[in-house]
């Protein structure tokens, strides 16, 4: 009897194990790449199997994968090696898709992670650029915990949101995708704060000069710049354009009103 309860907590440890590797829709920490999820995660008796979903954010979009993908477990170092991938072009080739919105599913088989591991990094290139480059990096990938379908990878628990849209002659993601376009994007979404940034500070510095004696305080602290710019050699000319383009009183300073 006892040899019959044993074996049965095994088998129940074994299935509890296995069934820790199985997942939809995990919980993702950070990507690299926001216009894919990951959908499922399966560890069979020799694979790994990473399925994906892949949306175009622009016309004639593409995708690619790089065979130095692997995946990376909170076990250890050991690198989990990709084998083969399903329904998805190999670089250099590209794996197109005519219209923003069109969806692609996708698989990687890496070599079986060990059965203890509750999560993992999926790398496809390490680092982050700043170029617009992405790659397939996943990091933190839950593999007890997981999202209701549907749901978008999450940082910290925030939907991650796309980038300024980029033209649609331009790479989707693997290679440069426009990341001057995206800049020139937001510093035009980013000018009416400018604007009303800088009104706040002309609003400030006219109340500054209202106050009594301000003005009067100014004239008299230029005067003795003057004063003194004159008095160790400087012509009146000299002195004035040297007041006038360096004054004693920034308008920084005279905003704080300190």
């Amino acid at each position: 009897m006892k040899k019959i309860l044993t074996l049965s907590a095994l088998l129940l440890l074994t299935s509890l194990t296995c069934f820790a590797q199985n997942i939809e829709n995990p919980q993702v920490e950070n990507s690299d790449d926001w216009r894919s999820i990951i959908t499922k995660i399966e560890t069979d008796k020799q694979f790994t199997i990473v399925s994906f979903e892949y949306t175009a954010t622009t016309d004639n979009s593409w995708a690619q994968l790089n065979k130095e993908i692997y995946i990376q477990t909170d076990q250890g170092n050991e690198h989990y090696n990709y084998v083969k991938s399903e329904n998805i072009s190999m670089a250099p080739a590209k794996h197109t898709l005519a219209k923003a919105g069109d969806k692609f599913a996708f698989k990687v088989y890496f070599k079986k992670i060990p059965p203890a591991a509750k999560s993992i990094d999926i790398i496809e290139r390490a680092g982050r650029r700043n170029d617009g480059i992405t790659f397939f990096n996943f990091y933190n990938v839950s593999l007890t915990q997981s999202y209701p379908p549907g749901t978008k990878v999450k940082v910290t628990d925030v939907v991650l949101l796309p980038p300024p849209p980029v033209n649609a002659d331009t790479a989707s993601r693997g290679l440069f995708y426009g990341a001057g376009n995206e800049m020139q994007n937001a510093m035009s979404s980013m000018g009416p704060m400018y604007a009303s940034m800088a009104k706040s500070m002309l609003d400030a510095q006219l109340s500054y000069f209202k106050q009594p004696g301000k003005i009067a305080e100014m004239a008299k602290l230029n005067k003795n710049y003057f004063d003194a710019l004159v008095k160790e050699g400087f012509t009146n000319d000299q002195a004035l354009k040297i007041i006038t383009s360096n004054s004693l009183i920034s308008k920084s300073s005279s905003i704080n009103g300190q």
